[in-house]
């Protein structure tokens, strides 16, 4: 997907949310009055090492609560820093990873040796692993799930997008972590790249349901979010397109929006319906590209665009508006959930040449999220494209949670 990638790079309201609430039982605020996790650890088996990382691994096998208000299998990576822990222990990172897949199981962190559910395998370097490495450098522990429905104890189907799911991931993990390893402080502080950023702005909601343990802020790179209106741009540039491979590079990526978040939600709704946001073209590649790594998946995307060019049947022009998914993202998108803001410390890094998520839309949210009175620190970096943003902020990163681990 490097390549494919590169030339990608190239050139409402209080009653909705009633209604948000009420289809699909997703907000974290309401989920988090639900009560405690019931988090439960049940073994930790040794990892190899991993190229880079001075760290002692272990894989943690435990529940959490899951979309569905029972408890599921999970698993979450733990890496600690070789060594003695410093006074009150190893300060804790939970640390989200970003779309590694639409549904397969195996595209997760823990299994594969980069930490990246199999983007640099499939020929996208991610710098998933060497960003883990700069935590357990600067003395963090790591703790990193696989996320619910990813792994291999995963029993139910992946909830992509599910922004409670995303958070409790995360919750859950360092719950088990402490449990795991007594070396652990009762700190902890979160960090997400794409939609793991997405899903690390919803941990905030629920931090109480790790119990006894103090939250400390989030930072959230390139976060994933502003769905509908990320959609509506890269139509306007296929519509607006000087030549045609720059129109299916904007169709492609209308189309992928699209598809992500069907997936989502027919996982927690089961009776949604593809048909009714989609045309016949983009339904038929569905099956296959939840089967799929995000490499091979989005691949499956452009080949059917491809074929049919202009011609192709995705997306209807209002689909975010057909209720089922309209609640979906209200429930789960910070850029339009209603009243959404943040209380703690919050960092957002964002690169101007990302050609996924797009610096004017992050812009926008972060805008908004200022004026709720949200504590955020919001950096733009010139020429820093989805991946690259994560060494080019790395120094950044490091002083805000150098920060509020001081606090």
């Amino acid at each position: 997907m490097t390549r494919f990638l590169s030339r990608a790079a190239r050139p409402l309201a209080a009653a909705f949310l009633a209604l948000a609430l009420e289809v699909t039982n997703l907000s974290p605020v309401a989920a988090a009055d639900a009560g405690p996790s019931p988090i439960a650890l049940r073994s930790a088996t040794a990892q190899p090492a991993v190229p880079g990382v001075n760290a002692d691994i272990q894989l943690l096998h435990h529940t959490m609560l899951g979309v569905s208000g029972r408890p599921v299998p999970a698993t979450t990576l733990l890496l600690t820093p070789k060594g003695a822990p410093p006074a009150g222990g190893w300060p804790i990172v939970g640390w989200e990873h970003g779309t590694t897949t639409p549904g397969q199981r195996t595209c997760a962190p823990s299994q594969t040796p980069e930490l990246d559910g199999g983007l640099t395998r499939d020929g996208f370097k991610s710098d998933y692993s060497w960003q883990i490495s700069q935590f357990i450098d600067a003395g963090y522990a790591v703790v990193a799930p696989d996320l619910e429905g990813l792994g291999p104890d995963a029993t139910t189907p992946y909830p992509y997008y599910s922004l409670s799911s995303l958070a409790r991931s995360l919750v859950a993990g360092v719950v088990a972590a402490r449990a795991a390893e007594p070396s652990l402080s009762e700190r902890w502080a979160v960090v997400g790249h794409s939609d793991g950023g997405h899903g690390v702005l919803g941990v905030e909601a629920l931090a109480k349901e790790a119990t006894g343990l103090a939250f400390a802020g989030t930072v959230a790179s390139a976060p994933y979010v502003a769905i509908e209106a990320h959609a509506a741009r890269f139509e306007a540039d296929a519509k607006t397109a000087s030549d045609e491979a720059a129109a299916h590079q904007g169709l492609m990526m209308q189309q992928f929006q699209g598809a992500l978040m069907a997936t989502g939600l027919k996982v927690t709704q089961p009776s949604f319906d593809e048909a009714s946001i989609m045309g016949p073209d983009l339904a038929e590649t569905l099956p296959r590209f939840r089967s799929l790594c995000s490499v091979a998946a989005i691949g499956t995307i452009d080949a059917a665009v491809k074929a049919k060019g202009r011609a192709f049947e995705g997306l209807n022009a209002d689909w975010g508006s057909q209720p089922q998914m309209h609640a979906f993202l209200a429930a789960n998108d910070p850029a339009v959930m209603p009243d959404y803001t943040l209380h703690q410390p919050l960092l957002i890094v964002q690169g101007n040449a990302d050609p996924f998520v797009l610096e004017a839309l992050q812009t926008r949210f972060a805008d908004r999220l200022k004026a709720s009175g949200a504590r955020l620190t919001y950096k733009v970096y010139d020429g820093a494209d989805h991946f690259s943003i994560i060494r080019r902020a790395n120094a950044d990163v490091l002083d805000f949670l150098r920060q509020q681990f001081a606090r």
